[in-house]
């Protein structure tokens, strides 16, 4: 009996606050909004740390006739430009203030943007929870989530599904196009939305708004070699938080392997003979896993029924996980991409799939930064965290492949099962006509 009755005032419990938070949706919006940033708000008087220098060195370049990619090295595309120039707005003195600001902004739109769309989703609790994955995961990498600009493409890609969902094809593709110029990885996000747009009729809109963002940079190829940018990328190894070097490191650290924890350029490298022996299949397993995704993604695109912000954003996702899970780069900013498309996606399907990725944007603080991450390197317990973050991801990425083939299977049964009942309907129909024919 007692046990009952604490069920039942569970129960209870859980029906009033949801009833609260439906009825007072705004208010819990803006308090949830409200108490994530005021973790951020500290990082408004950080000292700069190392991406800003570099944004604010191509910038005062660029201001002092240097030109990027022809005169100096720049490792980003060209719409992250005016990105890093916009800060110079509040004086050359200010530049930091400046990009923190802006940064701020940008993340209270991803805020906003995340609570609109589950209100319009809705009409019931369920529609705080992608701002609720969302600013729960933001106060854990608060250390660096203002000082990169990774939060503009972000914010760019969620926008862009937004925009899609709401049948505007044309600045969905302009949105897309932009955020490729920002950060190149939205590239993955064409096939399954072409797709998607011709199923609907709307290939040319959105292939005219996709062509006309890009336009710019095909113009700017005359004069300047932009695409030089990916050549800074290639040279790169295993940097430390990758699954590879994460899985070298630990073999180092339990004798089976020699390995060097080696700073490199802007970046922390794992070295050594097993990681590059590696390397080349690390690369190989990369490109053929984004392929592999973005085909599946292509191939569930042509069987979605539904065309909601949410399912979208949990397509995208199976391409965008491989990229970043399988990739030999994975700094810690790269969660920042996959935040808001996983908020979103918790709307629809299993919301525990897609919260497992605020869960490892969560346990960041405990590999970095921390002291052993700049000298000697990670130790036992960090590297095992750093490994359930990598295996996390691999998870979700393979939950929603799963997922996704599932659903390819029940459409194709369900078209199966309506082809059949088709079928006897006419044959019903030809003998009733057959039987009214010999009867008359």
């Amino acid at each position: 009996m007692p046990q009952e009755g604490l069920i039942k005032l569970i129960s209870a419990a859980n029906e009033s606050f949801s009833n609260f938070t439906t009825r007072h949706r705004f208010i819990v919006a803006y308090g949830i909004i409200i108490v994530s940033s005021l973790f951020l708000l500290p990082e408004l008087n950080a000292e700069m740390r190392g991406d800003v220098v570099v944004f604010q060195g191509i910038a005062n370049d660029l201001f002092n006739g240097t030109l990027p990619y022809r005169d100096r090295v720049v490792e980003y595309p060209p719409y992250a430009i005016p990105i890093f120039l916009l800060p110079r707005l509040f004086g050359e003195a200010n530049y930091l203030d400046g990009f923190l600001s802006l940064a701020f902004i940008a993340d209270w739109l991803v805020k906003l943007s995340l609570f609109s769309i589950g209100f319009r989703q809705s009409k019931t609790a369920r529609a705080l929870l992608p701002l609720l994955l969302y600013c729960a995961a933001v106060p854990f990498i608060h250390f660096f989530y203002l000082q990169r600009y990774d939060i503009w493409p972000a914010l760019i890609s969620l926008l862009a599904v937004w925009l899609f969902s709401s049948k505007h094809y044309v600045a969905s593709g302009l949105a897309v196009a932009i955020g490729i110029g920002v950060k190149l990885y939205p590239v993955l996000f064409v096939p399954p939305l072409l797709v998607l747009a011709l199923r609907q009729g709307n290939a040319k809109r959105f292939t005219a708004g996709l062509a006309f963002g890009l336009l710019p940079m095909g113009l700017l190829s005359f004069y300047l070699p932009w695409w030089r940018f990916a050549e800074f990328q290639t040279a790169r190894g295993l940097q430390v938080e990758s699954l590879y070097a994460a899985v070298v490191w630990l073999g180092n650290l339990l004798g089976f392997n020699e390995a060097h924890w080696t700073y490199t350029n802007k970046w922390y490298e794992v070295h050594g003979p097993l990681a590059t022996a590696i390397l080349p299949w690390a690369r190989g397993l990369f490109i053929a896993g984004v392929g592999g995704s973005t085909l599946i993604a292509v191939r569930a695109a042509a069987k979605l029924q539904n065309v909601s912000a949410p399912l979208i954003a949990r397509l995208l996702l199976i391409p965008l996980l491989a990229f970043v899970a399988l990739n030999q780069v994975l700094s810690p900013q790269y969660m920042i991409w996959l935040l808001p498309l996983a908020a979103l996606g918790s709307l629809e399907g299993k919301p525990w799939a897609l919260g497992a990725i605020s869960l490892a944007t969560m346990l960041t603080p405990l590999f970095y930064p921390v002291p052993d991450y700049y000298h000697p390197g990670l130790n036992l317990v960090e590297t095992i965290i750093l490994l359930c973050r990598d295996f996390i991801l691999i998870a979700v990425w393979v939950s929603l492949i799963r997922e996704s083939f599932q659903k390819m299977r029940l459409n194709l049964t369900t078209n199966i099962a309506a082809n059949g009942d088709e079928r006897i309907s006419e044959t019903t129909a030809l003998d009733f006509e057959t039987h009214r024919g010999i009867g008359g």
